[in-house]
């Protein structure tokens, strides 16, 4: 997987799941000449679970989905296609701090699930290719 090129991704939720592609995919570094382009787009909404009387929502679910697409860079060709998608819920309280930290946890586990899930996709496509 040294080979493959992870392309930027778009907003801090991009950057974390690249960041976890990187850290997967390259643990000793990207090849000096990548063969392969990853890139992935992603689109994160929320939805509330659990309300109290005055509609207010104490729960909500973060989906976040990407579809990525592996590419060969000397010819241009499309290898493998696809999607993954994770969701992680978090408790909205009265604090505003607590709020904005659990939010961000739940980003930062779908970002990771998500490259996770990547990443196993592609290590099943070379794999199934070698052999």
């Amino acid at each position: 997987m040294a080979y493959v090129q992870v392309a930027p991704i778009a907003d801090r939720v991009g950057q974390l799941v690249r960041d976890r592609l990187l850290d997967r995919m390259h643990p000793r570094g990207l090849a000096a000449q990548p063969v392969f382009r990853l890139t992935v787009v992603l689109r994160e909404s929320r939805e509330g679970l659990a309300f109290q009387q005055d509609d207010s929502a104490t729960r909500f679910n973060l989906r976040l989905s990407a579809s990525f697409k592996l590419t060969d860079t000397r010819d241009g060709a499309e290898l493998l296609q696809g999607t993954a998608r994770a969701i992680a819920a978090y408790n909205v309280v009265r604090s505003d701090y607590a709020n904005l930290i659990s939010k961000r946890d739940a980003r930062r586990r779908a970002a990771h699930n998500v490259a996770e899930g990547i990443q196993d996709r592609i290590a099943v496509y070379f794999l199934r290719r070698r052999g």
